[in-house]
């Protein structure tokens, strides 16, 4: 029976069917200005069609109507990772787990026991190790990695994705020597005597990366399934995943058609494809029937990261005075993808950390925007994480949206100002600013980067702090955001960054019913409790 109601002023008329699903008895934070709160939800064919009291909803249940009680426990928007990389948390997963290490003796002796169980010959890899983390604070040689393991190549790829670490093993097999040549966009990193340490930043990463054998089809399948269900056992509804190949495009499309999609994707296709980019700029922005895949934007790599020395600088590393870091693109490369893109439709996420490339990326955004005028472009800068002062007005100008990650501001902190200085910190990761200037923060976590828990994201937002209360007060504490900006952070201007802010983001009626019921109400308990919230129920359009 098709029926029209309005509800207490809190929704607008509307006519719909009686629900399928009634939730009821809840602590709802909908992330909806006009109804910041709510008891509960009447769901319809994957659609919000109600949100009030649970006098009010019950009303409009009929007897095919299920009803069921969510006791009293807090519900949130389906959280949106902004900046995920569901490729690269698949194959942590099955490779090793390096995060939390506290030495290279450590990893060597992870290394000893995987080597023990595999055939002579098989690759070895691994990610998350940090040399910040180890006692030495500086990259390391391999010696350690090829005497835990002679016979086995093994490949080890930094936390943040920007650095490798190969044994002998695997740089003989791959050819790298005292004689190679740095690749552009890349460093080898040698010894006193030129010979290779081992160690492999950006764009050299693929000497030895590309010779890890590829998963085939039903592997890459297989592993991108168990990493979106991680993510949906951690209450992430919504990713946008950065930087997507070809092969992994077709994967997707597979799973959307065979109905098999976990939870939604955004993609952002590898910029530095270019066959991949004609492709889509003649087909356009796409969106699947099932509403669980949306192809409409491109990720471009303009510089490194801040923790392996390959973010670009203006000046010089206050720990390493003889360089400024990586540039991956020119501002003229940035400028033709991004006027192309706006041409076909698409939007452009540019990955810029340091205060060069992310002027270098302003600049090229505003070039684009004079030769391709378009009103509603949302063109967005990935990471933002150190921005000259003066150019943090320029994005709320420009339009342009800061795509950052809580969590490497807490991962961060302990050494970031030794690496940029005083001044430059002040700049740095610095949500509030952002804010201030009147833009919109898209939050996520750059998984496997950081760990896919969004929780620990919000607890980081808030915060400011580790998971130890470490420093008291939080760091750089005026960055700080308010629980209910981070909770909008994490959820509706996610939605908005991918241009899915009518149906997404919010507990909103007409909008797809992903939802998260919580443990605990994050909005109001100590602060350190959220770490310890669990994520008990996610629905995914209704389901």
């Amino acid at each position: 029976m098709i029926r029209a109601w309005a509800i207490a002023g809190l929704c607008c008329v509307s006519a719909w069917a009686a629900p399928d699903l009634v939730l009821v008895d809840g602590n709802i934070y909908t992330v909806d200005e006009a109804t910041p709160r709510a008891q509960a939800i009447a769901i319809e064919d994957g659609r919000i069609t109600a949100v009030g009291t649970n006098e009010e909803i019950r009303t409009l249940a009929d007897g095919e109507t299920k009803t069921e009680s969510l006791g009293g426990r807090t519900v949130v928007p389906g959280f949106i990772d902004s900046h995920g990389h569901i490729s690269g948390l698949g194959a942590s997963l099955n490779s090793l787990d390096l995060v939390g290490t506290k030495s290279l003796d450590e990893i060597a002796n992870r290394v000893r026991a995987r080597a023990a169980n595999l055939p002579e010959g098989t690759w070895i890899t691994g990610r998350g190790w940090d040399q910040n983390d180890w006692p030495e604070k500086e990259f390391q040689t391999h010696a350690k990695l090829s005497a835990a393991s002679p016979k086995h190549p093994v490949y080890l790829t930094r936390v943040d994705g920007h650095a490798g670490f190969a044994n002998a093993a695997a740089l003989e097999l791959a050819r790298v020597d005292k004689d190679s040549e740095d690749p552009p966009g890349g460093r080898i990193l040698r010894d006193e005597h030129g010979h290779p340490t081992g160690v492999l930043i950006d764009a050299a990463m693929g000497l030895v990366g590309g010779m890890v054998p590829r998963a085939d089809a039903d592997q890459r399948r297989a592993s991108m399934l168990n990493a979106m269900s991680t993510c949906v056992r951690h209450g992430i509804t919504s990713v946008h995943d950065a930087g997507v190949a070809s092969r992994e495009v077709e994967a997707y499309m597979a799973l959307a058609d065979d109905g098999a999609m976990p939870m939604r994707i955004y993609v952002m296709l590898r910029g530095n494809d270019r066959r991949l980019l004609k492709k889509w700029f003649e087909r356009g922005p796409f969106e699947h029937e099932s509403g669980m895949l949306t192809v409409r934007s491109i990720k471009a790599m303009n510089d490194g990261a801040l923790g392996s020395r390959g973010a670009a600088l203006m000046e010089a590393y206050s720990d390493e005075p003889g360089s400024r870091g990586l540039t991956l693109m020119k501002e003229e490369d940035v400028f033709e993808l991004t006027r192309d893109a706006l041409e076909a439709g698409f939007q452009v996420c540019t990955h810029s950390i340091g205060d060069r490339a992310n002027r270098e990326a302003l600049n090229a955004y505003a070039a684009a925007l004079e030769e391709v005028p378009t009103k509603d472009h949302r063109l967005r800068i990935e990471h933002a994480q150190v921005v000259a002062l003066e150019d943090i007005p320029r994005f709320a100008e420009l339009g342009v949206i800061p795509s950052m990650q809580a969590t490497h501001a807490t991962s961060d902190m302990y050494w970031a100002e030794d690496r940029i200085g005083p001044e430059r910190v002040k700049g740095a990761y610095a949500w509030r600013k952002f804010m201030d200037a009147g833009c919109r923060i898209a939050n996520g976590s750059d998984f496997p980067v950081e760990h896919v828990n969004p929780l620990w994201g919000l607890y980081a937002a808030i915060t400011r702090q580790d998971h130890e209360g470490y420093p008291e007060g939080g760091w750089r504490p005026e960055e700080r955001m308010t629980r209910e900006e981070a909770l909008k952070s994490f959820t509706l201007d996610g939605a908005y960054a991918a241009f899915q802010e009518k149906d997404l983001g919010s507990i909103t009626v007409g909008k797809r019913a992903d939802l998260v019921v919580l443990s605990s109400d994050i909005m109001k308990i100590e602060a350190k409790e959220i770490l310890n919230t669990e994520v008990e129920v996610v629905y995914i359009g209704g389901v």
